[in-house]
């Protein structure tokens, strides 16, 4: 299937701004294309196209120093509810963990005591029978 020039241009900006092909590669390939005028692209020789270009990747450029610094302002915002919020977690956890110690505990104190009245049981149970 063949690409249209205007198709085959904007993948050729799609290499530029994924950082494919550097401005000259992209303007020498738009060139090459030969674009018509009538579908609102008309590249020439005169650095048009690469001062628009440079004012697109200065954009791009201002752009993601934006997002980075605003990546990390809403770092700094959430770094202290993260922790708080992984003490709390932990602390639930020690808890729990020590209700679960308890109850085990409690259950083996208890699993002793019925073998020590089963031993108990059966001691005098034989004691019985030697009487007899």
């Amino acid at each position: 299937m063949k690409s249209s020039k205007k198709e085959e241009r904007v993948m050729v900006l799609n290499m530029l701004s994924e950082g494919t092909i550097t401005v000259d590669e992209s303007i020498k390939l738009l060139n090459a294309l030969d674009a018509c005028k009538n579908d609102g692209f008309e590249f020439n020789s005169n650095g048009d196209m690469e001062e628009k270009f440079e004012k697109f990747k200065s954009s791009a450029d201002s752009f993601a120093r934006e997002v980075g610094e605003k990546a990390k302002t809403t770092y700094k915002d959430l770094e202290p509810k993260i922790k708080s919020g992984t003490k709390t977690v932990l602390e639930k956890t020690i808890s729990v963990l020590g209700d679960i110690n308890c109850s085990l505990t409690e259950s083996l104190e208890n699993m002793k005591r019925a073998e020590a009245e089963e031993c108990a049981k059966a001691e005098g149970d034989d004691l019985e029978k030697d009487e007899q």
